[in-house]
């Protein structure tokens, strides 16, 4: 019976072996490879979170740029009902 085992370690153990170390390999890149993608998703979501300031400050400064606008515009249009009340024509 120990012959039959020896031969078959013998004929299957550099099979075994080389499954082995397949397997491992693979386990090895996997992790690498996991490893590379969190770092690339955190990464963008750095960048993402920074260009969302850029994008929040940059609103802030519209939004402040029609505001003054709003109010220019609404000194305009109380000098011109001015003017046409002035003139005669406002009702």
């Amino acid at each position: 019976m120990e012959p039959e085992v020896l031969k078959y370690f013998i004929t299957q153990g550099p099979f075994a072996l080389l499954f082995i170390w397949l397997l491992l390999r693979s386990e090895k890149r996997n992790e690498q490879r996991e490893t590379d993608y969190r770092n690339e998703i955190s990464e963008m979501r750095n960048e993402m979170k920074t260009e969302r300031d850029e994008w929040r400050d940059e609103r802030s400064l519209w939004t402040e740029t029609l505001s003054k606008f709003s109010e220019k515009y609404d000194v305009v249009i109380d000098e011109l009902r001015d003017i046409k009340r002035k003139l005669g024509g406002g009702h």
